[in-house]
Parts: C-alpha cells; sequence; structure tokens
C-alpha cells in the first residue's frame, strides 16, 4: 500500500501538538506539505516534523502536490472555502472543530463532500477520550434507561485565549465557537445526537479584557497573534435546548468568570435507571433498592493521536470516521440558534 501524502494548513499550536506529530509517526503517511501564511514559522515546524515542502498559499499548495488528505487548522472563518478548495482537487479533509462559522456554508459542505465523494472529519477530538468512550457503553448500552437531563460545562476562571479568537471576523464567535462547541458536540454525541426542537441561550461579555497577574492563558505560537486587540465576543455563555424526545441539556461556558475553576470538560446525564457522570467517570444507580455508585476503571490515552489515526484508517479504507460532515453541520445550526436566541432574547424554535 502507498503511503497517504498528507498536507497540513496553519502552522499554529493546534498543528504543532495534535497534527504534525502524529502524521509523522503514522507509518502510512508521508507528511507532503505545509502550508501557512508566515513563511518562519511553517518552515520551522516543517523542519521540525519533516514536512517536504512549504508553502505561504494553500491554493499553490494544491495545484503542485498530489495529495490524499490534509489537516485544516486555521481561523474558524477559513474554513469553508479551504475544505472546498480540497475537495475540488479530490482531497480528503480532517478540519478543526466548528466545520465552519455559516448554516448556508455547512450545508454547502455537506452537498460538496457528498457529491465529490470525499471524506470530510470534523476535529471533535474529545470522543476520542478513552474515559469518554467508556460512558459512552453504559448509555449505548441503554443501562441508564429513559434519558431526560445533560448537563456540559466548561468553566475556566482566568482563560481567555489570545490573538484571533477575540476577534469575531476571524473567529465567528467567542467561548461558544471555541470551546462550547467541544462541550455542546460531547454531549448531544453521548445521548445518541437527538434532534434539536427548541434553544433559549444568552452570551455575555463579562470580564472582557483583563490585567491578572500570574493567569495562565492560551499563547499564539505567531508573535504578531499575542494580543487581543480586537474583543468583540462573548466569554461566557449559556442555553438550554430541547430535543425531541423530551431530552434538555443544560449549557454552560466561560473563558473566564468570577466563580470556581472546572476547566475540564464536564458532563453528566441522568436517566430514569441510572445516572453517570464523566471526569471523573462515575455511574450512579440502585442495586437491591440501595444506592450505589460504580467508578469506571479506565486508563488514559493520547486522544489526539486516536484522532489522526482514526482519520488516516478511514481514508485508507474509504470509510465514514466518527464525526461526519453531517454531524459537523447539525452542531454548526445549533451553535447559531444558541447565538440567534441570545441575539433576540427569545427562544428559538427549529
Amino acid at each position: 500500500m502507498e503511503r497517504l501524502r498528507v498536507g497540513v494548513i496553519g502552522a499554529g499550536t493546534i498543528a504543532r501538538v495534535a497534527h504534525l506529530p502524529h502524521y509523522q509517526s503514522h507509518p502510512d503517511v508521508e507528511l507532503a506539505a505545509l502550508a501557512d501564511l508566515d513563511a518562519l514559522r511553517a518552515r520551522k515546524l516543517a523542519d521540525e516534523f519533516g514536512a517536504k515542502a512549504v508553502y505561504t498559499d494553500a491554493q499553490a499548495m494544491f495545484k503542485q502536490e498530489r495529495l490524499d488528505a490534509v489537516s485544516i487548522c486555521t481561523p474558524n472563518r477559513t474554513h469553508a472555502e479551504l475544505v472546498q478548495t480540497a475537495f475540488a482537487h479530490g482531497v480528503d479533509v480532517l478540519v478543526e472543530k466548528p466545520l465552519c462559522s455559516d448554516a448556508e456554508d455547512a450545508e454547502r459542505l455537506v452537498a460538496a463532500a457528498e457529491g465529490a465523494g470525499r471524506i470530510c472529519m470534523v476535529g471533535m477530538t474529545h470522543r476520542f477520550r478513552s474515559d469518554v468512550q467508556a460512558v459512552k457503553r453504559f448509555l449505548d448500552a441503554g443501562d441508564l434507561g429513559r434519558l431526560y437531563y445533560v448537563r456540559a460545562h466548561i468553566l475556566r476562571r482566568r482563560g481567555t485565549p489570545a490573538g484571533w479568537f477575540t476577534d469575531k471576523s476571524k473567529s465567528g464567535g467567542g467561548c461558544l465557537m471555541d470551546i462550547g462547541v467541544h462541550a455542546l458536540d460531547l454531549a448531544w454525541w453521548m445521548v445518541g445526537m437527538p434532534d434539536l426542537v427548541s434553544v433559549s441561550g444568552q452570551l455575555v461579555q463579562g470580564i472582557g479584557r483583563y490585567q491578572t497577574l500570574m493567569a495562565s492563558r492560551w499563547q499564539s505560537s505567531d508573535a504578531a497573534n499575542q494580543e487581543n486587540q480586537v474583543f468583540d465576543v462573548e466569554d461566557f455563555a449559556t442555553a438550554y435546548l430541547r430535543f425531541a424526545g423530551g431530552l434538555v441539556m443544560q449549557l454552560e461556558v466561560s473563558w473566564a468568570v468570577n466563580g470556581p475553576q472546572d476547566d475540564a470538560l464536564k458532563v453528566d446525564v441522568f436517566g430514569d435507571r441510572g445516572g453517570i457522570t464523566l471526569d471523573p467517570p462515575v455511574f450512579y444507580g440502585e442495586h437491591n433498592r440501595v444506592l450505589t455508585e460504580s467508578r469506571l476503571s479506565v486508563e488514559g490515552n493520547d486522544f489526539y493521536r486516536d484522532e489522526i489515526y482514526h482519520f488516516v484508517d478511514c481514508v485508507q479504507r474509504r470509510q465514514q470516521p466518527l464525526c461526519t460532515v453531517q454531524q459537523g453541520q447539525k452542531v454548526v445550526q445549533m451553535l447559531l440558534a444558541i447565538v440567534r436566541s441570545a441575539e433576540t432574547g427569545r427562544e428559538v424554535r427549529l
């Protein structure tokens, strides 16, 4: 079997941490090219991870390289055009979350992927965690009975990322599009991806820019992208979502909040025969009319590695991935429904 020729667009932190090292380590992958607007940054990463060629123009990369697959690791607003370009050149895609930040773009990407027969996987990394996979087994087996409530949250006390994340023209939104997408997608996927009926949401810029001493934050690897010069997005988001079948979800996410730090992605699911939590993974039930708690024994895994290897396997086998473009579209629809509810100050029905 010939090795897959893979390209990566975007030489930022997520590419360096999650994509490049695992393409490099995969025995069936040749890291053919890396594209980034910053030639020096791209060359540095290409040398570190053994990429054969460097481009400052992704269009030129697609025209000159014979690629089988590509990872798109660029700001949210650029995703749709780059995915379309990849499809036009017969290239399969792993695109970082969210799929895009526009409902019409999401619809077009689904149609384009299906029309071109291309694989398009959305980088919903948390689905690949071993503890998540263990909890999902309980849910899929029906051990909780009828599900009626799920809550998901990530609450940072002071963790607003630097750079383009706070610029709506590049990110499409604040903490909801950044970390909220992970919480929403994971909880929704864990409970079986039911259809959304209605949503009531609220977006708030509560803390905004801050000068807090000794507070850690995500820092861009691009020296020119390390300040929040533009800050026109929310840093707190909450939503109450109703799904078909009667299940409801409470979502809370923050980059910065005056409350306890709870940076891990928490998901709790309640059913009429049992409940289960993530972080820590515990099953709550009743046995012989006595309340019980069962801690799940799960070894941790490198979920970034498992995500990349899964994508490579799907490209090789021509199989749909764990996180499909159709699912990515539905997540975008839910995110935008939350935004619309917040903007209008009323519940939105789908």
